[in-house]
């Protein structure tokens, strides 16, 4: 079976093996929704990690202020992962593809500076008063379930306690907060500026879970689902993974 060790380090390894082209080798992180499907958060700390890295080659000194990724068609952790990007003005533009199969389509926006941080909120619950994973999954209703969740936190990278948030900052906005780290086997794994690229892989789940608390507000219960598109906006460049993983 694949390690944690070596899922983090795949997902921080990129390979530049043409001028715009970059390729992932893995392991890949999939199995969360299926055994044979990409976790979308995967390709899309990799997007940013390519872009990155090309415009530094490129001396472009701007910084990446924003980035929509559209998931185009599932992804398989099984095969390599190649990343072309071309420019036009201040977007790059990223294709995601494998055996020439484009799974994926992202414009990475840059500008001078970052976008302002916003305020830290002061009503977030402390972390010992949230129920760990193992008091989560003994709640589900079917064994199956149970099951498949197991699978996932022992597999993953990253581990997370969802906080709801009831209140929404404004009329049609809905806020999720997540305590996250990485698990501590992957945490010397992370290079010192690796530490974005986890946050932006944790994308996927700020996306997702921020739909079903909307869902769950309107009286709704949800069975299953998958996020199409992502919107990401950077208000730093670093992530120090000692002060906010550990």
């Amino acid at each position: 079976m694949v390690t944690r060790t070596q899922l983090i380090s795949a997902m921080l390894s990129i390979d530049n093996i043409d001028d715009n082209i970059y390729r992932s080798e893995g392991p890949h992180i999939g199995g969360i929704v299926g055994p044979n499907r990409l976790f979308g958060g995967y390709i899309a700390a990799q997007v940013y990690e390519a872009v990155r890295n090309y415009k530094t080659k490129n001396n472009d000194d701007r910084v990446i202020f924003s980035m929509h990724y559209n998931f185009v068609s599932a992804g398989d952790p099984r095969k390599l992962i190649d990343i072309k990007i071309s420019q036009v003005e201040n977007i790059y533009a990223v294709d995601v593809y494998h055996d020439n199969k484009n799974i994926g389509l992202a414009h990475i926006k840059m500008d001078t500076k970052f976008l302002e941080k916003p305020p830290y909120p002061t009503d977030i619950p402390s972390l010992l008063s949230l129920p760990d994973m193992e008091t989560i999954m003994s709640s589900l209703a079917t064994e199956k379930k149970k099951k498949e969740l197991q699978f996932f936190f022992r597999n993953f990278v990253f581990d997370m306690r969802p906080v709801y948030m009831i209140a929404s900052p404004s009329p049609g906005d809905y806020r999720v907060i997540y305590y996250a780290r990485l698990t501590p086997e992957c945490i010397d794994i992370v290079r010192e500026d690796g530490g974005m690229v986890a946050v932006v892989a944790l994308s996927d789940f700020f996306v997702m879970q921020s739909a079903m608390n909307a869902l769950r507000e309107a009286g709704f219960k949800s069975e299953t689902g998958a996020s199409l598109h992502h919107k990401v906006h950077f208000h730093q460049e670093k992530v120090e993974v000692e002060e906010n993983f550990n």
